[in-house]
């Protein structure tokens, strides 16, 4: 039985992953992401549950870049994507309601492998010539003529081989803020005092920044057949919170950080916050380890082994946007692709 040899394989399904692999595909190359997480999307995933979904890495993003303005502005078209004011930052594009399905286009032409832990990359070092093998847990290895690693920097730097001890160097210079998120869900009869009658608000996102709280968001929706309205909100912990508390069982947040977002809640004269339920349907809480690029690695780092045929990709190497994650995925890409 004849091996099979991709053209690429990219480690990680995040933008950056799904950048380097659109752009690879457009040049008509044979493409595997390897992702040891459930679903694609990175810092854009969506956690489903039966009644709320919730967004719980990045929120919203912003575009300068013509390429990625021109995908997101499709997506508006096709309503993945909704225009949202944010009170600082101006216009910003949120998921519609969540990114799940603006994630699903980016990848629907893409073979994914989902679950898939990569421990090692092998490749001899005096043979920069021959293929790439590929490493899974609990299942056979993949081979590559190229890789991109998409992952962030200190997974980056674990992965890579010792003797790539420029892209490894790159891999140290990335510095991050760790953050944690809580995820809550609600119940509240459509009928209920907490809207004092301003059935509007039912369309209009929460948002609270404050205290231990660096961001916050909260969306309603409901149903008129069930006369009740959902509540999912997205609580991400201030950098100083996640940092002091990262390494404590994730357990152990959700209940002051809600409890929190509620006492804020009493200052906005909008709502009756005495009147959400005691009971809370959902409450979970996630650690994002590698959250928010603080550093990124130097400009005159490497970032391609052609030799090698490795390059490296995320917004570590660009800067702490989701737009920068694409940008970075693209040109990883683009040095591995033949020169004309």
């Amino acid at each position: 039985m004849l091996t099979h040899i991709y053209d690429f394989v990219v480690i990680g399904s995040g933008i950056s992953g799904i950048s380097a692999a659109n752009t690879l595909i457009k040049n008509n190359k044979d493409v595997l992401i390897l992702d040891k997480a459930r679903n694609s999307g990175g810092r854009l995933s969506t956690r489903i549950h039966p009644t709320f979904s919730f967004d719980h890495g990045a929120q919203f993003f912003t575009t300068k870049d013509l390429e990625f303005s021109q995908i997101v502005h499709k997506a508006i078209q096709t309503q993945e994507i909704a225009i949202l004011e944010h009170p600082e930052k101006g216009i910003v594009y949120a998921g519609n309601p969540v990114f799940r399905p603006f994630i699903s286009k980016l990848t629907g032409s893409l073979e994914i492998m989902q679950n898939a832990s990569v421990t090692h990359i092998e490749k001899p070092q005096d043979k920069p010539e021959e293929r790439w093998c590929i490493s899974i847990a609990d299942n056979q290895p993949i081979f590559a003529k190229n890789i991109i690693l998409t992952m962030p920097a200190p997974q980056t730097n674990a992965l890579l081989p010792e003797y790539l001890t420029e892209l490894k160097h790159t891999s140290l210079q990335a510095l991050y803020d760790p953050c944690i998120a809580i995820l809550a869900g609600v119940e509240v009869p459509l009928s209920s005092s907490i809207f004092l009658d301003n059935s509007e608000l039912l369309d209009k996102p929460i948002l609270i920044e404050k205290g231990n709280i660096g961001w916050s968001i909260a969306k309603w929706s409901h149903s008129v057949e069930n006369n009740t309205a959902y509540l999912s909100v997205i609580i991400h912990a201030n950098p100083e919170f996640s940092s002091q508390h990262i390494e404590e069982d994730v357990s152990t947040f959700p209940d002051s950080l809600w409890e929190e977002w509620k006492s804020h809640l009493k200052t906005d004269a909008r709502f009756d916050v005495s009147a959400l339920p005691k009971h809370i349907s959902y409450l979970k809480g996630h650690k994002w380890r590698y959250a928010r690029v603080t550093k990124t690695a130097d400009e005159e780092c490497e970032r391609t082994n052609q030799k090698y045929s490795i390059a490296l990709a995320g917004d570590w190497l660009e800067g702490p946007r989701i737009e920068s994650a694409w940008i970075s995925g693209r040109n990883a890409a683009i040095s591995l692709l033949p020169q004309d």
